[in-house]
């Protein structure tokens, strides 16, 4: 078999569809489809079997997982000590955060770090999912939760605050929320389900139990967005608040701090270009209205 198509039976058997298995790998969707119908009939036998709720492995494909695991495990080892040899200035530099990070602090910081180092191109990609560093999903990752991979070299670099916050136009037409009662009659804008965990999603619950859940989005800037139009309360980071437009509240209990934390993985952490950005995001971050220390 191919090496290209044992990495899309891993991203696929992974992801269980072929649009997130094409995301992974950075090809087309028929690409993948076209991989995966290649290897089932190279090999005689189906791996991976599609079901409504998406890719299943069949009993074929479970027998070899661990296989293709560890020779994925190998050849990343191996493209990870030939990028280390890398010296130049130059190339792509692959950052993976949260858009709270990427499109108000990163992304305008990069005309500094472009013009001392004309010859590095940032690809960053703004997801709430943790990209895998050790896969080389990413090459760096700016996160508010600690890394629990072995390989990954980590700084914490500050601490994130936050509030509850409403505008102008809001709290005029709906009237100072009550904290003490859980805030009835008001509206909330919020985390999506799978996010509810977070500590500040799970204090700004706890301050307005009686109110009404208007929107769940998991883009902080949309939660900035929406409170500025005056769509309801919503737990920003304080800078992000800090708009004249809006009103920094008072529950009685203060909200929960999360950390900032800067990942690379150790075998790219000395290619010279990752360095550079990792030292240029980590004076970034430091500099930050954002972080609070």
């Amino acid at each position: 078999m191919e090496w290209d198509d044992l990495r899309t039976f891993l991203a696929v058997s992974r992801s269980g569809s072929l649009s997130a298995a094409a995301r992974t790998l950075g090809i087309t969707q028929t690409t993948v489809g076209r991989r995966l119908e290649g290897m089932h009939s190279r090999a005689g036998v189906t791996l991976l079997q599609r079901t409504p709720s998406g890719f299943i492995l069949t009993s074929a494909g479970e027998r070899i997982l661990a296989n293709v695991e560890r020779m994925e495990a190998e050849a990343l080892t191996a493209e990870r000590a030939i990028a280390g040899e890398d010296e130049r200035l130059e190339g792509i530099v692959r950052v993976t955060t949260v858009d709270i990070f990427g499109s108000r602090i990163i992304a305008p910081s990069l005309v500094e770090l472009q013009r001392r180092y004309p010859g590095i191109a940032i690809e960053l990609t703004i997801d709430s999912r943790s990209l895998n560093l050790s896969r080389r999903e990413a090459d760096i990752a700016v996160r508010m939760a600690n890394f629990d991979q072995q390989d990954i070299v980590v700084r914490k670099i500050g601490c994130l605050q936050f509030g509850i916050f409403a505008s102008s136009t809001y709290l005029a037409r709906r009237g100072t929320p009550d904290f003490t009662l859980g805030c009835p009659g008001h509206q909330i804008i919020t985390v999506q389900e799978d996010q509810s965990s977070l500590p500040e999603a799970r204090w700004l619950g706890e301050m307005t139990h009686a109110a009404a859940i208007v929107l769940r989005t998991n883009s902080r800037d949309a939660h900035l967005r929406a409170t500025m139009a005056g769509l309801g309360l919503c737990g920003l980071a304080i800078h992000l608040g800090s708009d004249d437009t809006l009103a920094r509240l008072s529950p009685p209990t203060a909200a929960p701090m999360r950390d900032i934390w800067l990942g690379v993985h150790r075998d790219t952490s000395q290619i010279p270009r990752v360095r550079v950005v990792l030292d240029h995001l980590s004076e970034t971050l430091r500099r930050s209205p954002l972080r609070r220390v």
